[in-house]
């Protein structure tokens, strides 16, 4: 580790940074662990997944403590592998989100509220290494991920003979009111 002028602000919420995700994470392994015993084709996924988000966190708080030091990391150079896992977790777009449910979108939403702020974005920024932890997650939970927009089905133009009554193949019914009789 080298030193490193740090932002005062950067430093001071370094460690705050890490105690957020921290809860962020621990949150979502409690739901894992929650929802996925209900699952058979889910269990085994369990334990990797617990692996992958507890090291993500201890990283990212062993990192965040050495940044309130005062310390930065060095860059890493792009060579090097990182940790890879025996067991694949799925790929599939949203995943995650499927299996958990509204209980992982509330945690994305909240690790994506606590990426949004300014103070996050600029720490991100000077410190490649939390990115690069972070990024895993965001992934992990789809933060930044494109949804396929909505499909919309345009609304019927309304008619201009009166209120539909039945419509079959090329033929449409339509009601047809009486006007009220001359009272004269």
């Amino acid at each position: 580790m080298t030193s490193a002028p740090l932002p005062a602000p950067v430093q001071a919420f370094a460690p705050d940074f890490a105690r957020r995700l921290a809860l962020i994470l621990a949150t979502l392994s409690a739901v894992i662990a929650r929802r996925f015993p209900r699952e058979p084709r889910l269990v085994g996924l369990i334990i990797p997944l617990w692996r992958r988000i507890n090291r993500a966190a201890r990283r990212f708080e062993h990192l965040m403590a050495r940044l309130a030091a005062g310390t930065l990391p060095r860059h890493r150079r792009s060579g090097r592998g990182g940790h890879r896992s025996a067991t694949v977790l799925p790929g599939g777009r949203f995943w995650l989100i499927r299996a958990l449910g509204s209980e992982a979108v509330a945690c994305a939403t909240q690790l994506a509220a606590l990426l949004a702020e300014p103070a996050a974005a600029e720490l991100l920024a000077l410190v490649p290494a939390a990115g690069r932890i972070i990024r895993s997650l965001t992934r992990l939970l789809a933060i930044g991920a494109r949804q396929r927009p909505a499909r919309t089905v345009p609304a019927p133009e309304p008619s201009p003979f009166g209120k539909v009554a039945f419509r079959s193949q090329g033929y449409t019914w339509y009601e047809v009111s009486t006007p009220p009789a001359n009272p004269a």
